[in-house]
């Protein structure tokens, strides 16, 4: 009896694979159904996050009660998502949902952004010495590379003559090995999904 359940459970999410993906393909022919099961997925998502974030305030409201050394972590995870979900009740309740959220961004998001992306620099520049020390063609190149976009971003006036060379640099190899990655990215996805769609790869089945 479960492997009936499970088998219908596929041929509901084969059809509306199918039918997601002739939507792309057609104009008015699946235009409703398609429309229709996007608006379930919206739904879906929101119940898979509400039980995410369940699931997520039990790990850490246990480790809170077990104690220990790193539990001021689960108490600034737990805090910090109350505040923004309270912050968004009350925008949304108040009316003034764009200010509320505007400064949480503005004074909460953005320095520490700031700051994540300061510690992030010095671990560049670990990561460069290391590099360095390996010492082969493609290491080089790649510290070459750092270094020019690094100076094209610096104010110093000395240095203001690497920006037309760190802009070009970005443009062309940083652009043509970005798209490179990309178009991989998306035809692993393209490959990944047709296999569960033609069935092909059924280890969940086992």
């Amino acid at each position: 009896m479960r492997r009936i359940g499970l088998y219908i459970a596929l041929v509901i999410i084969y059809l509306s694979g199918a039918l997601v993906l002739l939507d792309f393909f057609t104009k008015g022919l699946v235009d409703n159904a398609a429309a229709l099961l996007s608006l379930w997925v919206t739904f879906i998502t929101g119940f898979a996050l509400l039980l995410g974030l369940t699931n997520i305030m039990r790990v850490h409201l246990k480790r809170i009660s077990q104690g220990g050394s790193d539990r001021i972590y689960s108490v600034a995870l737990i805090s910090s998502a109350v505040v923004v979900i309270g912050a968004g009740l009350f925008g949304r309740v108040t009316g003034r949902q764009d200010d509320v959220t505007n400064w949480l961004f503005q004074y909460i998001y953005q320095p520490l952004s700031a700051t994540f992306f300061s510690l992030l620099a010095f671990l560049m520049m670990i990561a460069a010495i290391r590099v360095l020390r390996i010492g082969t063609v493609e290491s080089t190149l790649l510290l070459v590379g750092a270094v020019i976009v690094l100076l094209g971003q610096a104010t110093i006036s000395p240095l203001n003559n690497f920006a037309a060379l760190s802009q070009w640099f970005q443009d062309y190899p940083v652009q043509g090995a970005i798209r490179g990655i990309v178009i991989g990215s998306a035809l692993g996805a393209i490959a990944t999904s047709l296999r569960y769609l033609l069935g092909v790869d059924n280890q969940y089945l086992r």
